[in-house]
């Protein structure tokens, strides 16, 4: 009697056969980037995450709950838009703009894991079931249209109406983009890189898109980052034990101590907190830079930080000592204090998803 063909099989075997066309169609209409160190960066990364998808089943919340395995390949796209997108089969494309906005490669890997489970988990296909009334050969020519915020053209070279309008402005849906960060979290955890850039990731693009309503950013038309996403993925984080420690996924939120001709700067981002000078300023930069970091991971409040004297105090301690080599010491940790509470202010706002 024959052995009956493994369902998931087949169903991978449509996927893989489907992306292999999109693919096609899709790369008639973009430039392939020519960087190899982005290139490579990209695949030795998504290489990690797709084995680990692979060797793991993390269940789906939404789309297809039985576990495929795909060989993933992973294209970059020479384009500045902050953008990526995944097509059935495996298929992950990244635009080179997005790899500028990723401060770390564990930001690079959180998009990247997202975009895994997207096909990992087969969204489109659960999207092309739901709206079954959409020819599947218009929707590669779609993303691509909308890629490049064009829907109204998407919609008149397609002439698809408000199905296809419906089907990608609206992103992957809702439940799609949360499975996506579900399943990319789990990832993420059985990786090399730390779960917690995906949340740093999304609250710069929730801030960005939050305050700029009239424009339209890239990975935002396919993945709007809402407030809800980043709660949900903060619960996940502190659900599953993780201390939601910014400063050693992001450039933005991490202190490092900067050699001037003034002195040692300590800088958080493109921030300025203060500069020591003097005989003891190497030692005491490092001292800082471990204090404030540790202090800014707490996502402390403006009365977390205070002036005693020649000395800046935090949550946990000492911050920082001034002495007169930095010049008048009160008046330079008065000074300090205004810009770091200025930092607070900006840290609050910025992650208040």
């Amino acid at each position: 009697m024959a052995q009956q063909a493994d369902p998931r099989v087949k169903e991978a075997e449509k996927d893989i056969a489907l992306g292999k066309d999109y693919v096609k169609e899709v790369e008639k209409h973009i430039k392939l980037s020519e960087n190899k160190d982005a290139i490579l960066k990209v695949q030795k990364i998504g290489a990690e995450l797709a084995k680990i998808q692979n060797d793991n089943d993390f269940g789906a919340i939404f789309g297809d709950k039985n576990h495929h395995i795909f060989e993933y390949v992973f294209k970059v796209i020479a384009d500045k838009d902050v953008n990526a997108f995944s097509i059935p089969g495996g298929f992950i494309y990244v635009n080179e703009g997005l790899l500028t906005f990723a401060e770390t490669d564990d930001e690079l890997a959180a998009v990247l894991a997202h975009e895994i489970t997207h096909a990992g988990n087969r969204h489109m296909a659960t999207l092309i079931k739901e709206r079954s009334k959409i020819d599947v050969w218009t929707i590669p020519i779609a993303i691509v249209a909308l890629l490049g915020g064009s829907v109204e053209g998407a919609m008149t070279a397609l002439n698809a109406g408000d199905l296809v309008k419906t089907a990608l402005t609206s992103g992957w849906s809702q439940n799609a983009e949360r499975d996506s960060d579900r399943g990319g979290f789990f990832i993420m955890t059985k990786s090399s890189f730390s779960p917690v850039a995906m949340l740093t990731f999304l609250e710069r693009l929730e801030y960005r898109d939050r305050n700029s309503p009239n424009i339209d950013w890239g990975i935002n038309r396919t993945h709007p980052p809402s407030i809800e996403r980043v709660s949900n993925l903060r619960s996940l984080l502190l659900e599953h034990g993780y201390t939601i420690e910014r400063s050693r996924v992001t450039t933005t939120w991490r202190a490092v101590a900067v050699t001037t001709p003034e002195g040692i700067a300590i800088n958080m981002g493109k921030r300025e907190l203060f500069i020591l000078k003097g005989d003891t300023a190497e030692e005491r930069a490092k001292q800082a830079v471990i204090q404030i970091n540790q202090f800014f991971d707490s996502s402390p409040q403006l009365f977390s930080v205070r002036q005693s004297g020649e000395k800046l105090i935090g949550k946990f301690g000492t911050l920082i000592h001034f002495d007169e080599s930095d010049g008048n010491p009160l008046t330079v940790a008065a000074i300090a204090l205004g810009k770091i509470k200025d930092a607070i202010f900006s840290l609050s706002i910025r992650t208040s998803g």
